[in-house]
């Protein structure tokens, strides 16, 4: 069978034959085929090209510091403080004569 017209007829055939543990593979996959071809059919059918946006891949030395620095004040608003003997020595050697 080589004509077009037969193609469904052996994927059935090849569907039929197929171990039942294999079916759910086959779902998963045709189920990415027809996301796939709906990709490429959106794809198709754009008709107005959007503009390319440039990403930003270099920062300056003040917006560095400024990031920095929010991200500090998140975590120190969500970290405990340490107690004085967890940052003593006595706490860090402990276990150590």
């Amino acid at each position: 069978m080589t004509t077009i017209k037969a193609i469904p007829e052996e994927i059935l055939l090849l569907i039929q034959n197929l171990p039942q543990e294999s079916l759910r593979e086959l779902a998963i996959f045709l189920e990415y085929l027809q996301y796939k071809n709906s990709l490429k059919k959106n794809q198709d059918n754009k008709t107005i090209q959007e503009p390319e946006i440039e990403a930003k891949t270099t920062i300056t030395a003040s917006e560095s510091e400024k990031i920095i620095e929010e991200m500090l004040r998140e975590v120190s608003n969500s970290l405990p403080s340490l107690s004085d003997y967890a940052v003593s020595r006595a706490s860090i050697y402990e276990d150590h004569p």
